[in-house]
């Protein structure tokens, strides 16, 4: 398992889990629509800003610190094109 913020541009990955030292940062990812067990793509990650992704077809941007708490798998084959 990385960490979201660990990825690079166009890296497909797959939710794991999500830190648990934040209560309620499970919740608030559920409130944007990122789940456990869903597949996703870095659309754009740059030095500064948000770190946008693709999750199952709908762009979200989440702020950096967020990206640290979110536990993915990375695949090598792109899914996403």
């Amino acid at each position: 398992m990385i960490r979201l913020s660990d990825l690079k541009n166009g890296d497909v990955f797959k939710i794991i889990e999500f830190d648990r030292s934040c209560g309620n940062f499970k919740y608030r990812m559920q409130d944007l629509g990122i789940r456990k067990g869903q597949m996703g793509q870095i659309i754009n990650k740059s030095i500064f800003g948000p770190v946008e992704i693709d999750i199952e077809g709908r762009k979200i941007a989440i702020g950096r610190g967020m990206s640290k708490k979110i536990y993915v798998k990375k695949f090598e084959c792109p899914v996403f094109k």
